[in-house]
């Protein structure tokens, strides 16, 4: 390494160069780390937890029978937000059966996914 040798009247001009590559660098860190927006943002297990109101087991629960929209990448699970609050949506507009008729037709034996098996 070579030292240059400096003066004492050129302090004032490289400090002041020096904050300028420093506001420069903390300019570019910003931009570029930026947080996502909150509809594009993946929530953790906790997230969701926090997010509806349920614990860790119901959400475990839902992912392992499909019924809430997950990423699976590896060992982690993570949770699109858009995609949670479209199924909540989905969930809340469920319409509500008013005649006898209506509630027997959904209830056909052909339309159960399950069957007991007792």
């Amino acid at each position: 390494m070579t030292q240059k040798s400096l003066a004492f009247e050129q302090l004032p001009e490289l400090i002041q160069n020096l904050v300028e590559r420093i506001e420069s660098l903390e300019k570019t860190v910003r931009e570029k780390h930026q947080p996502l927006p909150l509809e594009d943002e993946l929530m953790s297990v906790e997230d969701v937890c926090k997010l509806l109101g349920k614990s860790k087991s119901a959400i475990y629960r839902a992912v392992r029978y499909h019924d809430i929209p997950f990423i699976r990448q590896g060992n982690r699970l993570y949770f699109d937000r858009a995609a949670i609050k479209k199924w909540l949506d989905k969930k809340h507009n469920v319409e509500c059966i008013t005649n006898m008729e209506e509630f027997e037709r959904r209830m056909a034996p052909g339309l159960w996914r399950y069957r007991n098996s007792r």
